[in-house]
């Protein structure tokens, strides 16, 4: 459902400072996806400079072949492809290749509910959802997010795309939070899940200060993504109690708000923070 205007994938290996083999792929800018072999064939056995690499873009740039449709015109893919090109082998010929983080973001804690004491399986999934035992004899072969709203009557995950583009079917699954229309119901069997159903004090009602600061900033809009959100916010909340803004944003990258209105989003999980929600 995120259907890219461009993408690319640029592998080089060097060696000391000289390009040894270089590998320019490129997609949506032909009928599949191509290498750029008149700017492999440029960049390879050589010591990559700014002048250099412009020339490699402008290089695959002609080796695209991208066609005029809604989402971009020929003329801006091809200018973008050269853009794209030489400024990631400019980063690539100083070192500059986005180093992993010590501690990346896991969406994922320890789960404390106790599991569900199961068998082994034999076609009723035997799980907890929300801390109350459950037995789904109707979804051996459906997907987690079906299983859930169907024979379990937990709608409020919702099903996006159905490709795990959208996050808005996120559950929690033993602590982590997954996309639940990619898992198989099966893998519930003997486990833990929280819906967003299950994120709030089901005793007496209470929200969780997640829930309350996307209330309070306005950042629930037409409401759809809205549950994927917030399983994603307070799982990472529980994982970082004061997360950065841009953990925040790494937190939250694989839930898209079509409304396009994260700010709100962003202000209210550092509200939330703020409160303590962890």
């Amino acid at each position: 459902q995120a259907i890219s205007v461009i993408n690319a994938c640029i592998v080089l290996t060097f060696d000391d400072d000289t390009v040894a083999e270089a590998r320019i792929t490129l997609g949506s800018v032909a009928p599949t996806i191509i290498h750029a072999a008149s700017a492999e064939a440029l960049v390879r056995g050589t010591r990559l400079d700014p002048e250099l690499c412009r020339a490699a873009g402008e290089r695959a740039a002609a080796d695209a072949t991208p066609i005029d449709d809604v989402r971009g015109t020929a003329a801006y893919r091809r200018q973008t492809v050269a853009n794209f090109v030489a400024h990631a082998l400019e980063r690539l010929a100083i070192g500059d290749d986005g180093p992993l983080p010590d501690t990346p973001i896991l969406l994922e804690t320890k789960c404390d509910t106790p599991r569900s004491p199961a068998a082994a399986f034999s076609g009723t999934i035997e799980t907890v959802i929300n801390g109350v035992p459950r037995r789904l004899s109707a979804s051996t072969d459906r997907t987690l997010l079906d299983a859930l709203r169907d024979e379990g009557g937990l709608t409020g995950t919702k099903e996006g795309c159905a490709e795990g583009e959208c996050g808005a079917c996120t559950v929690w699954l033993n602590g982590q939070a997954v996309m639940s229309c990619l898992t198989p119901a099966p893998q519930a069997h003997g486990a833990v899940v929280t819906t967003i159903e299950g994120l709030a004090d089901a005793r007496d009602g209470v929200l969780h200060p997640l829930q309350r600061s996307f209330v309070e900033c306005g950042a629930v809009q037409c409401g759809f993504c809205i549950p994927g959100m917030l399983m994603a916010g307070a799982k990472l909340l529980a994982e970082r109690s004061h997360p950065t803004l841009e953990e925040v944003r790494i937190g939250l990258s694989g839930n898209i708000c079509r409304c396009t209105g994260y700010r709100k989003i962003f202000d209210a999980v550092a509200s939330a923070s703020d409160e303590g929600a962890a």
